[in-house]
């Protein structure tokens, strides 16, 4: 009898640790489900909510992007100082785009080229800072701002640094009026624009000269109505770069002018700074 009990004992042991064992092994198998669902679920929301860019200039295909134009005049020597402070006003500048903002970068020279391109144009992809380390790559979008943004900026503030011009006119309004009507006017609507002018202001050309012409006689002049354009809804920023000898293109009223250009020409947001040097 004592025999028969024992075995009993045994069998229901056995037959216990067998159902514990087809529990754990049930229990492992839908957690691994769960989690596998899991990934497959995450992989799908994160394709789906991937946004088409372009390859060459980052930016989204759908053009739902905002700008920032900076526009550097080299058509005058500046100081080593000045060059140094320049280059460090950019930076500044770029270190402040937000994600998946535009940079453009255009030079004033001595003549405006119809259809002129920009010397960059990119999208800024963040160096990584808001990637998921789960779900995206930090180190290929950090190579992506390097390799599109960086280095680019770099090399052609470089080449500016080591190749000085002086120019014999600077078209200050003309070039600002063909920039705006390239990018700014064919931005899709909606698109938030921060325009960025670094140069020492002295309007020179052949239809107009800081140099012949009074400005108290702008407003009313054909040349005004020649080079006439709309700034409505941008926010514009005037970098102020003094020129040895023109020291008198600083004083207020012509600081004065081409904040009333701007304001004239539709921006609700104008202000005026000096670089160093």
């Amino acid at each position: 009898m004592s025999r028969i009990t024992d075995n009993r004992k045994k069998s229901e042991t056995k037959r216990g640790k067998k159902n514990s064992g087809n529990l754990a092994g049930i229990l492992i198998i839908s957690v691994i489900a769960a989690l596998f669902i899991a990934i497959v679920y995450t992989f799908i929301s994160v394709s789906s909510e991937q946004i088409e860019r372009n390859k060459e200039t980052l930016c989204r295909v759908d053009g739902n992007f905002d700008k920032h134009i900076i526009v550097l005049d080299v058509t005058g020597r500046y100081s080593l100082i000045q060059h140094k402070t320049i280059r460090q006003a950019i930076e500044k500048e770029v270190d402040g785009l937000a994600i998946d903002e535009q940079l453009q970068l255009y030079f004033i020279t001595d003549s405006v080229v119809a259809g002129v391109k920009p010397l960059m144009e990119v999208c800024n992809p963040g160096q990584g800072e808001n990637v998921d380390s789960f779900t995206g790559n930090k180190k290929l979008v950090k190579k992506k701002w390097e390799d599109k943004l960086y280095k680019p900026l770099n090399k052609i503030l470089t080449d500016f640094d080591a190749n000085p011009t002086v120019a014999s006119k600077s078209p200050i309004f003309e070039t600002i009026q063909m920039i705006n009507n390239l990018s700014i006017k064919n931005a899709k609507k909606g698109t938030k624009t921060r325009f960025t002018i670094m140069s020492d202001f002295i309007q020179h050309s052949d239809d107009y000269s800081f140099f012949r012409n009074k400005i108290e006689n702008f407003w009313k002049s054909n040349y005004r109505q020649k080079i006439y354009t709309k700034f409505d809804n941008v926010d514009v920023d005037l970098l102020f770069i003094r020129r040895n000898g023109r020291e008198e293109y600083l004083a207020p009223k012509y600081l004065d002018f081409w904040k009333k250009f701007f304001i004239e020409s539709g921006s609700k947001n104008v202000t005026i700074k000096r670089i160093e040097g």
